[in-house]
């Protein structure tokens, strides 16, 4: 729905602070991932609402229409594709997708344990975070 990634990444980046921020209002009876598109949609238009890029104009409607495209179909491919990508990747690699995305533990305390900065850490979840989608991408191309 955004041409430029790293404005994707971004709005990645407040969708996830807004779900960890959001997340006792998360009713876990209902379906977690239509609760997150929608949060993301909604970040997605705040966005495109602030842009002034001359190049990211997308009406409202155009972007419902892209986020109705999305359908569970797609979504279960791209989990099934996520989950091929990470049996790729490294161990250590794994290890600290899990300890960052799926421990209590802060990054701070991750980067010390690892004997890293904080920053170094962020920076080679970054590259992680590129090396997954790329992987994604591919196999969601090639079927």
């Amino acid at each position: 729905m955004l041409p430029n990634r790293d404005d994707a990444e971004d709005i990645l980046q407040r969708t996830s602070l807004i779900l960890w921020q959001k997340w006792a209002q998360y009713d876990p009876n209902q379906a977690f991932l239509p609760w997150a598109r929608a949060i993301a949609l909604n970040e997605i238009r705040n966005f495109l609402r602030r842009s002034e890029r001359a190049n990211v104009h997308l009406s409202e409607g155009i972007v419902s229409q892209l986020a109705d495209q999305w359908d569970d179909e797609t979504s279960a491919d791209r989990s099934e594709a996520l989950a091929r990508c990470l049996e790729r990747l490294p161990a250590l690699q794994r290890d600290l997708l899990e300890q960052c995305y799926l421990g209590s533990v802060g990054v701070k305390a991750i980067a010390e344990s690892v004997g890293m900065t904080a920053a170094a850490l962020y920076m080679r979840l970054h590259r992680i975070r590129v090396t997954l989608v790329d992987c994604i991408e591919k196999r969601m191309a090639a079927t």
